[in-house]
This record gives structure tokens, sequence and C-alpha cells, in this order.
């Protein structure tokens, strides 16, 4: 008889784009007895970041790592200022509005990263030389390359552990024998990406529009 072993399914940058969120958990069938991981910017920029907060509040198989967004959101949410001087933007914050208590309350537990057997799942970069502990809040959810080299941070990394992160959007996901990276760009028209696990595989589905103008695309 084959043994039944429970799926975890990661999923990149949301970006407040709940029509492709609905989208991707079809596309990879997800199930209540599935482990869900959000890579965190569950909102931010997109059209509905209310209606995914609502979705993530009453989806008991979720857990979700802050990302720089949420962290945007609870800094203006206490009239805090962040080390890179960036607000949340307007739009998100009026998508929001007559339920920011209760969002605060929800998204002030999220952790820094998940640690599970064989994988990490954190935002954005770690710092090669030092170990997860020592990390600091800020590289966590905003690293994407290294200050002394301008290298990719996870060029350098060596550990052992598969590390999966978003916050970096591209036409492609990162993928490399101990990190992928999920963030392939949804809200700017681009697709959203999951990482299904134990057999480490990738689905992804299109944005059904670009909700915002993207520069260029690595």
């Amino acid at each position: 008889m084959k043994t039944w072993q429970r799926r975890t399914i990661i999923f990149g940058d949301v970006h407040g784009c709940l029509d492709e969120l609905q989208d991707i958990l079809r596309a990879v069938r997800a199930a209540s007895q599935d482990r869900l991981i959000s890579v965190g910017d569950l909102i931010g920029k997109g059209p509905d970041s209310r209606g995914v907060l609502d979705w993530a509040m009453e989806t008991k198989n979720l857990r979700c790592v802050l990302g720089n967004h949420e962290r945007r959101f609870l800094a203006r949410k206490r009239g805090a200022e962040l080390p890179d001087g960036k607000v949340l933007d307007a739009a998100t914050w009026r998508q929001l509005r007559g339920g920011r208590e209760r969002y605060r309350r929800f998204i002030a537990p999220w952790p820094l990263w998940i640690r599970e057997n064989g994988y990490l799942v954190l935002h954005a970069g770690l710092d090669p030389r030092k170990s997860l502990a020592r990390q600091s809040e800020w590289d966590l959810i905003t690293l994407r390359r290294l200050a002394r080299t301008g290298e990719p941070w996870y060029v350098r990394y060596r550990g052992g552990r598969l590390t999966v992160f978003g916050h970096w959007s591209r036409r492609n996901p990162v993928l490399r024998p101990n990190a992928v990276g999920l963030d392939t760009g949804c809200v700017y028209g681009g697709r959203l990406t999951a990482l299904i696990l134990p057999e480490r595989r990738l689905v992804s589905v299109p944005a059904r529009k670009i909700y915002r103008r993207k520069d260029s695309w690595l």
C-alpha cells in the first residue's frame, strides 16, 4: 500500500493579486491536508490586499513569513520609520481601511523565517557569513545583493538546507541546488509561482493583467 506523504506548498510574492492566488491554489490542487507557506509580501502594490489578507486569516493550514511590505504596513500603523524611509503604498493603505488594527494583530506575530526538516523559508536573503540567528531583520526582508561584492547573496550561500525566498522579481525562478527564488513578478504581469515539496516541483500561473509597471526584468 502506498504511504501518503503530506505536501508543503510554498508560494511567491502575491502582492494583493487575489485572483492569481486562487489560480495557483487550483493549479497545485491545494487541499486542507497540505502545508501552505507564503514567502511574504502577501500585500502591497496589487489590486486586493484586503481580500488576500481575509483569505489568509481564514486559511488554517497557512503559515507566512514577514515580507518588507508587511513590515511597512506595521511601521505605518505605528507611525514608525524604516531604515530605507519607505512607507506602504497609499493604494494598499486605503484597501485596508476599516480593518487595519485587525490586520495588524494578524501580521505582527509572523516570523522572519520558517525552518523545517530540509528547508528554510525567508522573504529576501541572508548574509552568508553569519548564522541564521545572527541575521538582521532588515537583511532577511530586503537583501538582494551583497554590499561588498555586488553579487546576489545566494551565489555565496553555502548552506546545505534548501532556502526558499521571494522579494527579487524575475521572469524565471532562481533555481540552485540549495536556493530557490519564487518571485516571478505576478503584480508586474509576470507569473505567480509555487514550489511543491518534497518532490521539488515548480508550478506557475500567468498574471491576469499588469497591475504595476516594471522598469526592467532580470
